[in-house]
């Protein structure tokens, strides 16, 4: 018998929501336990599973949970655990986002086939998502707005859901030594209003590439190229957590970001960063120019976010609170 079952993201999907899930793998296996990933496959080309995806996967995947004994659910949305509902085995959730908070981050970036697509899909989703919600024996979230996020899909109350944060490779993301969410086009509007700088895109550059922009493509890692800069920009329409931002901090680079929803919650306690008041790019502007002008502050925001997540999302933090989940 599986001693664990996880239902997870697909990994071909990357980013925070791959982040999520590996990082549970990862600690679960740590903790002593042998854990199974269970995936809904991306269909090639798709960047949002529909409801029948979803609910043949939880078809298929119920007879194998039937056989485990323990499930859990470690992924960005509920929707996907459907099937430990339908194996009428406990299980527990570990979320990042509910759905309604991260189709509204994504609708202005999607063609309309997509947005019809997501209105025709949505009141089944979401079912899904509450069913799988409210039958949790224990519900956690990535952070204080992921919590708000995930209590108002599952018409739970806050104080009930746990917070796991995700923790960040602190050895992976250490500082320099001392010698369509993702709204890129913000900052590229607001980059000709800050003289002298140069933006460093990471990932998959837009169709055209303006002046004073640099480009990478798709890498391997991140960590060398955040190590190359002064300060770090998160202009996401929404994030849940938003690792990107907390890889930032661990590498010792100040962020810059938009309320996008759980970033803020990282930049505002570890005061390593600064939040900004909407999605103007001329506030975007005005505030990198004053954090590039004032050696000092940058200096400080370096100190204290590098120390936050040290202190807040190690990975030995993680497995100790993820071993007091398992244990309740």
């Amino acid at each position: 018998m599986t001693d664990l079952a996880v239902i997870g993201m697909d990994p071909a999907f990357g980013g925070g929501a791959k982040a999520q899930t590996d990082a549970f793998l990862a600690a679960a296996a740590e903790l002593g336990h042998d854990p199974e990933l269970l995936y809904c496959r991306m269909p090639s080309g798709v960047r949002r599973l529909d409801a029948g995806n979803q609910l043949a996967f939880a078809v298929r995947v119920t007879p194998r949970l039937r056989e485990t004994s323990d499930i859990w659910i470690a992924t960005t949305a509920a929707s996907f655990g459907y099937g430990a509902v339908r194996s009428g085995r406990p299980y527990s959730c570990w979320i990042g986002t509910g759905l309604a908070d991260e189709w509204a981050g994504r609708r202005p970036g999607l063609r309309a086939s997509r947005r019809l697509a997501l209105r025709v899909n949505a009141p089944i989703l979401q079912q899904l998502e509450r069913r799988v919600l409210q039958g949790a024996e224990h519900v956690y979230a990535t952070s204080p707005w992921s919590r708000a996020s995930v209590a108002r899909a599952g018409r739970l109350r806050e104080e009930a859901i746990g917070i796991l944060p995700i923790p960040v490779d602190l050895d992976a993301f250490a500082p320099a030594p001392d010698d369509t969410r993702k709204n890129v086009r913000l900052l590229l509007d607001a980059l000709p209003s800050i003289p002298g700088a140069r933006a460093l895109l990471i990932g998959a550059p837009p169709a055209q590439v303006p002046d004073r922009v640099e480009a990478t493509g798709p890498v391997a890692s991140v960590a060398g190229h955040l190590r190359r800069a002064t300060l770090f920009v998160l202009p996401s329409w929404q994030e849940g957590f938003g690792i990107a931002a907390a890889e930032a901090l661990a590498t010792g680079l100040p962020v810059v970001t938009t309320p996008s929803g759980g970033p803020e919650a990282l930049v505002r306690d570890s005061s390593g960063g600064v939040v900004l008041e909407g999605f103007s790019p001329e506030e975007l502007a005005s505030t990198v120019r004053e954090l590039l002008a004032d050696p000092p502050r940058l200096e400080e925001m370096r100190r204290r976010g590098r120390e936050y997540v040290e202190r807040e999302h190690s990975p030995e933090r993680f497995r100790e609170l993820l071993a007091s989940a398992f244990r309740r």
